[in-house]
């Protein structure tokens, strides 16, 4: 799920990022964080940690600086990875044991083909308008009445204007090879060859307005949900394969029944299918019909809700601005407060091992132990 710092703060970074701010104080003019590799530090695991996913036995927790570090024993020890970015990394996805990706600020996509020990640049910032505006000029060209490839050659002529200065929030892969990486304004990114080359698909999104798209779950129904700003929930399909083998562009289509015009910045899907989306000011929805009608969770009162993880046991849980941990027992249809935090603003939160989890926030990252989730009457 997109594990992030509360995303008020992103985009306040996407403005001014820590790492330009660190190295204004330093003087130096030619400080690039998209080329200056991350510092290993032994306070890595105790500083700003923006995202906690879990693949397998494997726990990931990424940060500022660059800051990717990996847990083998349920978060009770870490090591830092070696990363060749100093922006921030905001999501970490795997398809296996071995490859994964990883994006952030500067509009970074990384890559690691050993479980995340190792990982190298695939993309980052500086290509999206370079690459977008040839792109979006060459479709506008051939589709004249089409008036948002109008909008989007403004789009990339602004990114060219403005640099990498726009971070990517969220990245998925179907398979191997098919991935997708979404960020601030609008920005989509799609993938057929792993990562090896990315096309910019902002044209497949109804989303005229270009807001933010932050996280986004899979659904039974095949399709994916992806959550975004003011509001905005899409229902996506990513793309098939006809029978010659080529690839088919799929569609990202808005849902026109928000329960909410304030920003969702995660989702997640129940065991029975049921999907929760949550954001600003703690407001919580659920979904038993794959997105075609919602009502709002039974829930304490609570800050925005930032990150959410669905744990082995079919629980789900979610953590907010204000340090709760909050925990659903029946497919996300209520929850119920699990206690504070002992760092205060959680960002992120993954399992940690049978009834444990840890949390990412400012102070880095800790573990806490629930309670067994209660026996079936």
């Amino acid at each position: 799920m997109r594990s992030a710092l509360v995303k008020l703060c992103l985009l306040i970074g996407a403005i001014f990022p820590i790492e330009q701010l660190v190295a204004e104080d330093d003087l130096a003019t030619d400080y690039d964080v998209l080329k200056l590799p991350a510092v290993e530090s032994h306070l890595a695991s105790k500083s700003l940690i923006y995202s906690l996913y879990r693949h397998d036995q494997r726990i990931f927790a990424s940060g500022h600086r660059g800051h990717i570090l990996y847990s083998d024993d349920n978060g009770d020890s870490w090591t830092q990875a070696k990363v060749p970015v100093r922006s921030g990394i905001l999501n970490v996805h795997f398809v296996n044991d071995s490859l994964g990706w990883a994006v952030g600020h500067g509009g970074i996509i990384l890559h690691s083909n050993d479980g995340g020990e190792n990982w190298h640049k695939q993309y980052d910032g500086h290509r999206l308008g370079n690459e977008g505006l040839p792109f979006y000029q060459q479709l506008a060209a051939e589709n004249p009445d089409n008036k948002f490839y109008q909008s989007l050659i403004g789009e990339m002529e602004y990114a060219l204007q403005q640099g990498a200065d726009k971070p990517l929030f969220n990245i998925f892969f179907i398979n191997e090879k098919w991935g997708y990486a979404a960020g601030a304004y609008g920005i989509l990114l799609r993938t057929l060859d792993g990562g090896e080359s990315w096309r910019l698909a902002m044209h497949t999104v109804e989303n005229e307005d270009f807001y933010h798209l932050f996280d986004s779950v899979p659904m039974q129904n095949q399709k994916r949900l992806i959550a975004g700003e003011a509001g905005l929930i899409f229902a996506a399909i990513t793309g098939t394969v006809d029978e010659n083998s080529e690839f088919v562009e799929g569609s990202i289509k808005l849902l026109d029944n928000s329960p909410y015009d304030g920003s969702f910045f995660t989702c997640v899907a129940a065991d029975n299918g049921n999907v929760v989306i949550a954001g600003l000011r703690g407001q919580t929805f659920v979904s038993q019909d794959f997105g075609v009608s919602w009502s709002a969770v039974s829930k304490p009162a609570t800050g925005s809700v930032n990150d959410s993880s669905k744990l082995s046991d079919g629980r789900i849980v979610l953590v907010t601005m204000t340090g709760n941990v909050l925990i659903s027992n029946d497919n996300g249809l209520s929850f119920s407060d699990a206690g504070r935090s002992p760092i205060g603003p959680l960002f992120a939160v993954a399992q940690a091992g049978a009834n444990a989890l840890v949390l990412g926030g400012p102070d880095g990252i800790h573990k806490i132990f629930l309670e067994p989730k209660p026996s079936a009457n």
